[in-house]
């Protein structure tokens, strides 16, 4: 088993919480200039701090989400994570930075900093530490609620404790060092930033379950985290698997599934395969070191062992049928056994036994077609009672079935059926 650490998507991290902390340190030090501990806060003041910090957690969040890409193209998807990640840390900020600053008074105080007596240097320090823990643990949480999973949360939240600590301790000594409260904020929230995005990074490839390396193609030596139930792999910016610059990746080429403790892949595309250990496949289980193939592209699955071990039954390899015992008498292949769609290249695709399935060029269909005849939303294959009709969802360039175009029909094993250009034959 692969447990190396993806060293790129820490540098990204860690690079774009520190850059956040820079950018953000701009608006707090307008707010804060020529400011000392040892004066009163007026209401302006204090009103404008929970503002300009809530802007510092919301800047260091928006750059540390949309460095999960690994990259400096721009893509909208980026930029919705980055805007969500942005309210979501600005708004944790405003109860955090006030509790924080309510428990920095009282730390101060108890270390006899009153009116304009400086007090204790390590009550100061403790009293620093204090607050930027808490901002560090609201912006980690910012973060993982950002990617919708709460497991993502509890680990940002995690890694932006350690990361908050450690920005902590050098804010003040750099401080003393310096002589200078600008240069003390620019360097303690530029280092609480680089450190939060680091230990953000840390803390999730530590606990990653599974996650793919490209080993061959234009993203060689990428890695990407599983994380939640379902995720996709193509050519689309949308998936959280992005294979780009390979014409033969479909938009939404394969999906990987998580159920418990076990992986599966699924093959999603029409006209061009999935490959798994050499073997094409529809749906496959998936153990460490498996080999992937899609188009162009080769990956590599590598799991995380677990504590009670991992997948105790071995599995068939994917391209091969599991053994069973010889039925009584002469049975039919199982592939006819099973609705299906063929299309030209022999791909069968199976269709659900009751239900509806819907066909087109839209990532959001059941059965994505990528050619320019079909229609986003084309057509919907109907089961009922054992048996199948094809419907026109009023596609641009027709439904045919056996070379008669048709709003609607029932389908028979062997029928010819065509969307647009792409053809098929059904089986059942």
């Amino acid at each position: 088993m692969n447990s190396s650490i993806n060293q790129r998507e820490l540098m990204f991290k860690a690079l774009a919480g520190l850059l956040g902390g820079a950018i953000g340190w701009i608006p707090v030090e307008l707010v804060n200039h020529g400011h000392s501990l040892t004066q009163a806060e007026s209401l302006w003041l204090v009103y404008g701090n929970l503002i300009v910090m809530a802007i510092l957690a919301g800047t260091i969040g928006a750059l540390i989400a949309a460095s999960d890409d690994q990259s400096f193209t721009i893509t909208d998807a980026m930029k919705r994570r980055a805007l969500w990640s942005f309210v979501i840390c600005f708004l944790l900020s405003l109860p955090a930075t006030y509790f924080s600053n309510r428990a920095f008074s009282a730390i101060l105080t108890a270390g006899g900093w009153v009116g304009s007596n400086p007090g204790s240097t390590f009550y100061l320090i403790l009293a620093r530490l204090v607050g930027w823990t808490l901002m560090g643990m609201m912006l980690g949480l910012g973060v993982g609620l950002a990617t919708g999973s709460m497991r993502n949360a509890l680990k940002g939240a995690a890694g932006g404790w350690v990361g908050g600590f450690a920005g902590g301790i050098v804010f003040d000594p750099i401080g003393m060092l310096s002589s200078s409260g600008m240069m003390s904020r620019f360097i303690g929230f530029s280092a609480v930033g680089f450190a939060i995005g680091l230990f953000i990074g840390l803390a999730h490839e530590l606990t990653k379950t599974a996650w793919i390396v490209v080993e061959a193609g234009r993203l060689k030596g990428r890695q990407f985290r599983i994380d939640g139930p379902t995720v996709t792999i193509g050519r689309a910016e949308e998936n959280a698997i992005g294979l780009f610059g390979d014409p033969s990746v479909q938009p939404r080429h394969a999906a990987l599934e998580r159920k418990g403790d076990a992986y599966t892949i699924r093959n999603l595309a029409v006209q061009a395969g999935t490959l798994v250990n050499g073997g094409r496949i529809e749906t496959a289980p998936l153990t460490d070191g498996d080999q992937i193939r899609i188009g162009n592209y080769e990956l590599r699955f590598h799991e995380r062992a677990q504590a009670h071990g991992a997948h105790p039954i071995a599995a068939a390899p994917p391209h091969q049928a599991p053994v069973a015992p010889p039925p009584a008498a002469p049975a039919a292949p199982s592939a006819t056994n099973e609705a299906c769609l063929e299309s030209a290249t022999g791909e069968r695709i199976r269709l659900a036994a009751s239900g509806r399935v819907s066909i087109g060029r839209a990532l959001d269909n059941d059965i994505v077609i990528n050619d320019a005849s079909v229609s986003r939303h084309h057509a919907a294959i109907e089961a009922n009672g054992g048996g199948f009709r094809v419907v026109d969802l009023g596609s641009q360039n027709g439904l045919f079935v056996n070379g008669q175009r048709i709003a609607e029909a029932p389908l028979t094993d062997g029928a010819a059926v065509r969307f647009g250009d792409a053809a098929f034959v059904f089986h059942g």
